[in-house]
């Protein structure tokens, strides 16, 4: 396992573009996003489009079917329903997958701060169909130097995380997929399912922050939810880059409003958290690989639901601090994350000014793992999954992967029959290839959760 930072200095090369050095190096300083793999034909196509239409989304939304007329297949899956719509329309956008679980990432932190607010921490697995190579990228729970209010915290590492991730294996322009999520933090949103059956459950636990009240206090479904300091959080970072949230102005703000709300987060800690990109934990089935993250997050667990095992516990009531979603776009690239707020609402402290819910370092906030089975000699994919409601969820993503892909089982039929046990599966499963047999594809939301499966073909 071993750690990616980016050196300093960066310098533009001719004609317009960044030596690739840099913009696989770039862990930490992502200025200029926009640099990385693009010609000046490219940037100016993307000026146009984005003249015409604001934030490169489109404005109508397409009518869905089960396979396109081309016979491909594209699709999502996330643990709210709103935040599946925007990794939808980031994928009939012309985005990969990573684009659109980038996008989700960050419309989560919106609609669902309860499960997956930017404090939380979390582990993504990506198979890059081009490469045909998968990576792993795991922020683990890490404890900051002083608690807020007495209650300890989290070191904000997943937008880190996911800016190296967007610049590994992305391909569209950075604005574009943090921008949905800057407008429902801006101009609101309707309080989706998801976040009230979280917030009826929890409400009381985040009553003693008067921050969290404030914004949170009168939310209840279909009540509209506006987080306008989110909002101002989130432009600076579409604006700026991922960067400047770990070493940008934006953490010298966000150092000194976690001080005046009592806690104790350095820039320097800021600086210094960083995530671990490595090679997934993985195992053979036939020509295929089986990939999960690896430790500190929870890959053994999901290997242990793919190997027969199935996860402990019942239905649960609501997210328990977890998310899971994925994306898988109509070439095979497939891109999975599975958030943890270490429990219900996190240390359930937001930082006034920010709008951000801050993480709990309780441990079980590394049991989380995504898992993407996918072919590395011809980059073919076969499934992607990732779940919520509880620390077992990664182990109950193994579990239905098995009986998806090796026990051919219908995923549709296979959710409905486990009755959510051990925690929500959202999947993508593609049991005879998505190149292969496109029309034998299916994505699925667990029926118990609250969340939402959508194709995004044309």
């Amino acid at each position: 396992m071993r750690l990616n930072k980016v050196g300093t200095g960066l310098k533009q090369a001719r004609n317009g573009r960044w030596p690739r050095q840099l913009c696989n190096a770039a862990l930490a300083g992502v200025f200029l996003l926009t640099g990385c793999g693009f010609s000046e034909t490219d940037r100016q196509r993307d000026r146009d489009e984005n003249a015409a239409n604001p934030g490169g989304l489109p404005s109508n939304k397409r009518p869905l079917s089960p396979v396109s007329k081309t016979g491909s297949f594209a699709a999502v899956t996330a643990e709210e329903g709103r935040a599946a719509e925007v990794g939808r329309d980031i994928l009939l956008a012309g985005g990969n997958a990573t684009d659109a679980a980038v996008a989700m990432y960050f419309a989560l932190a919106v609609t669902l701060p309860s499960a997956a607010s930017l404090g939380a921490s979390g582990a993504c697995v990506v198979h890059n169909e081009k490469t045909k190579k998968a990576e792993a990228f795991v922020f683990p729970p890490i404890a900051a130097p002083g608690a807020v209010k007495g209650t300890p915290f989290s070191v904000p590492v997943g937008v880190r995380a996911i800016t190296l991730m967007h610049v590994r294996h992305g391909q569209l322009r950075w604005e574009q997929t943090v921008s949905p999520a800057e407008r429902l933090a801006r101009f609101g949103f309707p309080v989706s399912r998801a976040l009230a059956r979280d917030l009826q459950a929890g409400g009381a636990l985040i009553g003693a922050d008067a921050e969290a009240r404030r914004i949170f206090g009168a939310a209840g479904e279909g009540t509209p939810l506006l987080q306008p300091e989110l909002a101002t959080v989130l432009g600076s970072i579409r604006q700026r880059g991922g960067a400047e949230f770990f070493q940008g102005a934006l953490s010298r703000t966000f150092s000194e409003q976690v001080s005046q709300a009592g806690g104790s987060l350095p820039v320097d800690t800021l600086r210094n958290a960083v995530p671990i990109s490595s090679a997934p934990q993985s195992v053979s089935h036939y020509r295929s690989r089986v990939h999960v993250a690896p430790a500190p997050a929870a890959g053994a667990a999901a290997l242990a639901g793919w190997n027969g095992a199935p996860p402990a516990g019942g239905t649960p009531a609501d997210s328990g601090g977890f998310a899971g979603f994925a994306a898988v776009d109509s070439k095979g690239g497939a891109a999975a994350c599975e958030l943890s707020m270490g429990q219900l609402f996190g240390a359930r402290v937001v930082v006034p000014g920010s709008g951000i819910m801050l993480g709990s370092p309780n441990p079980e906030a590394a049991s989380v793992s995504p898992l993407i089975i996918a072919n590395p000699g011809n980059g073919e994919f076969t499934f992607a999954g990732a779940g919520g409601g509880g620390p077992n969820a990664a182990q109950a993503v193994g579990f239905v992967a098995r009986e998806v892909i090796d026990n051919g089982k219908n995923l549709a039929a296979v959710l409905a029959s486990r009755q959510a046990q051990g925690g929500f599966v959202n999947a993508i499963a593609c049991p005879s290839g998505l190149r292969g047999s496109p029309e034998a594809c299916r994505t699925g939301a667990d029926p118990a959760g609250a969340g939402l499966s959508t194709l995004a073909t044309e």
